[in-house]
């Protein structure tokens, strides 16, 4: 039964996994230095996935499974039934994942398989668990989640995938902002004194149609970047998808004294703004992905827009 399991890829900060498409995540939270992932199925927790930087020094695992496993079995206690935990349970090696690893299960009133590992290039310490019932093939699940997981990109671009938003973004740029609420999502990203945006809302019909895109992206732009830049609109595509494409040069940029100061204060050129709102009848929700960004970064978010995936291709033939 577990084999017929459908699995998503979950992308977050660096970090990705695949679990079983019917678990929802339902917590996102931290950054590059700490955080967590957590996937439930009705209300039941299903995988929980934790990290932190460690900047400097030896990281023990043998010394902090025990600590962790200490605290584990006590909570497991306060449920009033036998709680039985075993170590080293050879679920992943070494050799598997390229990562120091140690693994651990436990039982009692359910069956849950633990992993703990360290990477020596990203130096992320990484505890991720996977909770089940003795009717089902936890160690299967477990095993096939933990091989999946890596805790950095294998190259310069990083893979998003969360709430049903998938995009790639550039290696350095990091997220200072998420807003998650029913009908919209938005990620914003920072380098320096550039950033982007990606967000999506939805039902796509019920905001707006083709005929006023140009209205609802305006909307969707803040006071600052109106006040900061003289913008300009025209139809595009994406995706094969009505689209409308809005670029901005920055108020100051033709004043030269303006321009002057800025050599001279920050020696960074002013921002230009790019943007493209597009509606996907499919998945019926708005995509917009905009930035205020330097000359030499308007490529890469071109790149970002290219790399959204707005609907399954296979829900296009139905």
């Amino acid at each position: 039964m577990n084999q017929a399991l459908d699995y998503q890829l979950v992308g977050w900060l660096g970090l990705t996994v695949r679990v079983p498409s019917h678990w929802d995540l339902v917590l996102a939270k931290g950054n590059r230095f700490d955080g967590l992932l957590r996937f439930d199925e009705e209300s039941f927790t299903r995988c929980h996935i934790q990290w932190t930087l460690v900047s400097a020094g030896k990281v023990a695992l043998d010394e902090q499974l025990e600590r962790y496993l200490e605290l584990f079995a006590r909570q497991l206690k306060k449920k009033g039934t036998p709680v039985r935990i075993r170590r080293d349970v050879g679920l992943v090696t070494r050799k598997d994942v390229h990562r120091n690893v140690r693994t651990f299960a436990w039982e009692d009133s359910t069956i849950g398989y633990g992993m703990l590992w360290f990477c020596d290039q990203c130096r992320r310490a990484l505890l991720a668990q996977v909770y089940g019932f003795p009717h089902e093939n936890v160690r299967s699940i477990a095993k096939r989640i933990f091989l999946s997981l890596s805790d950095h990109p294998a190259g310069e671009w990083e893979h998003w995938s969360v709430y049903g938003a998938t995009f790639d973004v550039p290696a350095g740029w990091d997220l200072t902002e998420s807003q998650i609420a029913a009908g919209k999502l938005r990620l914003h990203f920072r380098k320096g004194p550039w950033s982007f945006s990606m967000e999506r809302w939805g039902p796509a019909s019920a905001l707006l149609t083709d005929s006023d895109m140009e209205s609802f992206i305006l909307r969707a732009l803040s006071e600052e970047t109106r006040r900061q830049f003289t913008l300009y609109c025209r139809p595009d595509a994406v995706k094969g998808h009505s689209a409308l494409r809005l670029v901005g040069s920055h108020k100051f940029a033709k004043r030269p004294l303006a321009l002057l100061w800025r050599q001279l204060t920050s020696g960074q050129p002013f921002p230009r703004f790019i943007g493209v709102l597009w509606v996907c009848p499919v998945s019926n929700r708005v995509y917009l992905v905009s930035g205020s960004v330097s000359p030499s970064d308007e490529q890469a978010v071109e790149r970002v827009i290219e790399s959204v995936i707005c609907h399954d291709e296979g829900m296009a033939d139905r």
